[in-house]
């Protein structure tokens, strides 16, 4: 039963252990903080249109414009993301000192694509709206530089119910899936939604990463995966759905610490959970090998010896008489066992063999008569403790536990055993005069059934 503990709380302990390493490096990821802000807004425009000609120029500008984030360190960059490629697009802004540059959009009419802005050492400049290319105004054909396509990287990439649709809806608050397959680590999965600074997710091997998609219904984004030799994977538009639920849009409405403290009470609520659950499965191991355990293997248990019970009825009762070993070798075949009954010799081990005849037990069950309606044999043992404590021992039993209890009249039984030997050493006068000083000392023997019987314990078990 220790082994069989042992081992169920270990499995207790493995169902535990992984929910503590999760509550030990799961993390709140927050969006990144900007360094700066950009746009590039038509100035004759009161309120943004997000449609842009094809082949028409764009004013970018930026500055640190009141950003909490880090100090922003030229070059600049700028990374597109379209809905007609699976690939983003990177693009320099010119020398170190300007904060400003023009860009040609060279998509064909139909394509969505959304600019964010990065500085020279990650710090995010923000997203801004997706943006519609529309046909060009002017010119009925235009003509524009294109650009260079990047390294286009596997990616197996999927959402809860199956494989990702490219401009697919993500429900709320569940999780998507992106697992690199080509590329070399470090890889870096992107989260750019409209409007907001992005999300980064940085992992060392080309192990699965899964982000919860922690933005409010119809909210879009792009999602994108780099590796560090420059293989690039887009997927987008995406949108967030509104079948999920809302508990992990907290940090978009309250400070980021106070929701970093509710995933991390989150965390430990389902590690908690897990015990439960866990030392359920060690009550339920226990109990099931337990009970298998004793009907599997037999085994003999003392119990202490209450006396008679003298509240049985007398269909329970039994009748027994006894022999002496010299009734048995002398032919008495009045000692049998009735029918329906079982005996056996019980010889512990290391204890010596009898050299004596042994006394043999009968007993006679009384049948209930045909009249009462419904009798089941109780299940019980006699045993039957022979002189001196010797074996073997003489048990009528169809019980399955069998107790032995001490022996009594050892002593007189020893004394007995050398008065007879000194009888049978002794001859003629002597003999006869030892025998009436024995016969002087002892008192008045009464009838043998009673002396012998009153020399055996017999229980009733």
């Amino acid at each position: 039963m220790h082994y069989l503990h042992s081992t169920s709380c270990w499995l207790g302990y493995l169902l535990v252990l992984p929910c503590l390493f999760a509550i030990g490096y799961a993390k709140y990821v927050p969006f990144l903080q900007q360094g700066f802000m950009f746009d590039y807004n038509v100035p004759a425009q009161p309120v943004p249109i997000p449609v842009t000609e094809q082949c028409e120029t764009i004013h970018l500008k930026w500055g640190r414009r009141g950003a909490t984030g880090p100090n922003p360190v030229a070059p600049y960059s700028m990374v597109v993301y379209t809905s007609t490629f699976v690939t983003p697009f990177t693009i320099a802004t010119g020398n170190a000192t300007a904060l400003s540059f023009d860009w040609t959009v060279p998509f064909a009419p139909g394509t969505q694509y959304q600019i964010c802005m990065w500085d020279k050492n990650g710090v995010p400049g923000g997203c801004q709206a997706t943006y519609t290319v529309i046909q060009n105004s002017k010119v009925a054909s235009p003509n524009c530089q294109n650009i260079t396509f990047p390294a286009l990287m596997e990616v197996d990439a999927t959402v809860p119910t199956g494989p990702m649709s490219q401009f697919g809806w993500i429900d709320q608050c569940t999780d998507l899936f992106v697992t690199p397959k080509s590329g070399k680590p470090p890889f870096t999965l992107t989260v750019a939604p409209a409007l907001h600074p992005p999300y980064n997710i940085t992992v060392n091997s080309m192990t699965t990463i899964d982000w919860t998609v922690s933005l409010s219904w119809a909210s879009p984004f792009f999602l994108s995966l780099a590796s560090s030799d420059g293989q690039m994977w887009s997927y987008g538009p995406l949108h967030a759905g509104g079948g999920g639920p809302n508990g992990c849009l907290a940090p978009g409405s309250i400070p980021s610490s106070k929701a970093h403290s509710l995933a991390v009470g989150a965390g430990v609520g389902g590690a908690f959970g897990a015990a439960i659950v866990a030392c359920l499965l060690c009550y339920l191991y226990i109990r099931f090998f337990a009970r298998k355990t004793n009907q599997d293997h037999s085994h003999i248990e003392a119990y202490k010896w209450t006396g008679y019970n003298t509240e049985k009825s007398p269909s329970d009762q039994t009748t027994l008489s006894w022999t002496t070993g010299d009734d048995a070798l002398s032919g008495n075949t009045n000692n049998q066992v009735s029918p329906g009954s079982q005996s056996q010799l019980v010889s512990p081990s290391g204890m010596s063999e009898r050299t004596s005849p042994a006394p043999t037990l009968q007993a006679n069950r009384r049948q209930p008569s045909h009249s009462s309606s419904v009798w089941t044999r109780p299940t019980r043992a006699y045993v039957l403790h022979h002189d001196a404590g010797q074996a073997p021992v003489t048990v009528i039993t169809e019980a399955e536990e069998v107790v032995e209890l001490p022996p009594d009249y050892r002593s007189e039984v020893v004394r007995g055993a050398r008065d007879r030997s000194t009888m049978a050493a002794t001859p003629g006068p002597a003999k006869s005069r030892i025998m009436n000083d024995s016969a002087q000392d002892e008192p008045e023997q009464t009838q043998p059934e009673e002396v012998e019987a009153s020399t055996h314990t017999l229980t009733s078990v």
